[in-house]
């Protein structure tokens, strides 16, 4: 859009007379008649309808209501344009925050090797102590059919081997929740 101040170089808010005199002034120095450069009549027509704009009262204070309003979004745009570069910094110091913290991270870790040597280190443990809880359920399975064999005088309670099956039970059940259903062992 055409800014008519700038035509008649006026500043925005000058008197009615102001513009008489600017536009006196640069009609002078437009003139066809004077000026021989090939866009002055253009120009001239353009200064013509800046300053009959300009003097009505009802379009010039829509014209200024107007631009008052370009300047409060340009003022928004600077406002958005410092909010914008604030968040680029801030979401640079966090790339900045979080390369520090996986170098740590690897450092502290050691490297992807030793990683996995500990994993599979971790993997045989974890399947011994499944296999030795199993085990402690099935041993007294087995004594127990052993024990049905002798005669009834000479039999343990069952209990006795209840208890070590139980408390077999229960480890067994949280190695196998632990280790299969939490999956520890997975990669962040």
């Amino acid at each position: 859009m055409k800014n008519y101040y700038h035509i008649l170089d006026l500043e925005p808010g000058a008197s009615e007379d102001e513009i008489r005199s600017a536009f006196r002034a640069k009609a002078k120095a437009l003139h066809p008649d004077v000026n021989p450069s090939s866009d002055a009549h253009e120009q001239f027509l353009e200064c013509q309808q800046a300053y009959a704009f300009l003097m009505d009262h009802t379009q010039r204070f829509n014209y200024d209501t107007m631009l008052r309003s370009e300047a409060i979004s340009r003022e928004e745009l600077q406002r958005r344009e410092m909010i914008y570069k604030i968040w680029v910094e801030h979401q640079q110091r966090k790339a900045r925050t979080r390369t520090a913290m996986e170098s740590v991270r690897y450092d502290v870790e050691g490297n992807p090797l030793r990683r996995k040597i500990w994993r599979s280190v971790n993997l045989v443990y974890n399947i011994s102590f499944l296999l030795l809880f199993l085990s402690v359920i099935v041993i007294p399975i087995h004594s127990y059919t052993q024990e049905l064999n002798r005669p009834e005088t000479q039999q343990r309670s069952i209990l006795f081997f209840l208890v070590p099956m139980l408390v077999g039970c229960i480890f067994l059940g949280y190695g196998y929740y632990y280790w299969f259903v939490l999956n520890t062992d997975t990669e962040e």
